[in-house]
């Protein structure tokens, strides 16, 4: 399930802040993941939140729904330290889904109707390298030690909810809120998303 994506070779040499993850690279790299299901064998899950998101314990978590524009989708990204993994489970409502024909052993299309709605949920999972983990780890770590503040960020027209979560044993961690720890965020989501996109757009 591993794909060719370029361990963050420089983030090796950056000091990482204490924390709740694991950021030592040695244990990292010696801890056994756990073993995950093929992707396609979860064809005929049906779930509210996807198996491939809900089964996560330790890692991160972002989560899109969509209104105006947008209505009909709801997208989750996520990294699930345990499994070593990028996540990306796209939900459509509507006819943006993408062709099976041009799908990978890493991507399934499948119908749900769990939501009480039926929606179609495009996943694709993408295998992380030990430095990888360690990266988001050490984004991870930073973020929870920042001081919160008190701030109001108004939510887009489009978009009717928004949120990055961090879990750690199983519970979600308090991110509080502030300009750092929104910035911090930012990244983290991106360091989840970026490297499914292309896999993603291949598939359209």
């Amino acid at each position: 399930m591993d794909a060719s994506i370029s361990p963050a070779q420089d983030f090796l040499n950056v000091d990482c802040p204490h924390g709740p993850f694991e950021t030592d690279i040695e244990k990292i790299s010696h801890t056994c993941h756990q073993d995950t299901p093929s992707v396609r064998s979860q064809q005929e899950a049906n779930l509210v939140v996807p198996i491939e998101i809900s089964r996560i314990l330790e890692g991160g978590i972002s989560f899109f729904q969509g209104g105006l524009m947008n209505e009909g989708k709801t997208t989750w990204y996520a990294f699930d330290v345990e499994r070593r993994l990028f996540v990306a489970v796209l939900a459509s409502t509507g006819n943006n889904i993408p062709a099976v024909e041009k799908l990978n052993d890493n991507q399934l299309l499948r119908y749900t109707d769990a939501a009480g709605y039926r929606r179609a949920e495009f996943v694709t999972v993408i295998g992380a390298a030990p430095a990888q983990v360690r990266e988001f780890s050490c984004m991870a770590n930073q973020l929870l030690g920042n001081e919160s503040e008190t701030v109001s960020r108004p939510t887009p027209e489009d978009t009717i909810t928004k949120t990055f979560s961090l879990m750690h044993n199983g519970k979600i961690l308090d991110l509080g809120e502030g300009r750092k720890r929104c910035e911090i965020k930012g990244k983290l989501v991106h360091f989840i998303s970026q490297p499914l996109q292309e896999p993603i757009l291949r598939a359209y």
